[in-house]
């Protein structure tokens, strides 16, 4: 039983992580700064982006990371770190070439600063 569980958070890890590795070594999609800590930022943002897409959320007091992959070939990262009495946020992304630019997971953390 503990085997079939490893395998299964395993599973899900890479299937997470798989489709954003990379991009952080592309130019930002967004950077800005909230006034929110961390950890809110982060859920605002989860809520809105699980939605339409599956997303895997690693969070800490400090620093957090939420990327998001969808059936479309959409991959999104969102790096956020504390900054003084709010935080900084950086967002990635890369989307299929063949589809047109979906702008929802941008607007999404937009709304949420």
């Amino acid at each position: 039983m503990k085997q079939l569980l490893a395998i299964a958070v395993c599973s899900v890890l890479l299937t997470a992580c798989g489709g954003t590795h990379g991009l952080r070594d592309s130019t930002p999609k967004m950077s800005s700064r909230t006034t929110k800590d961390v950890p809110t930022y982060l859920e605002c943002v989860r809520a809105k982006w699980a939605e339409s897409a599956q997303v895997s959320l690693s969070n800490k007091k400090e620093e957090g990371t939420l990327s998001a992959n969808d059936k479309a070939g959409a991959h999104e990262l969102l790096d956020v770190k504390a900054d003084g009495t709010g935080a900084l946020v950086t967002m990635y992304e890369h989307q299929g070439e063949k589809k047109d630019y979906n702008s929802a997971y941008r607007d999404a953390a937009v709304s949420c600063l």
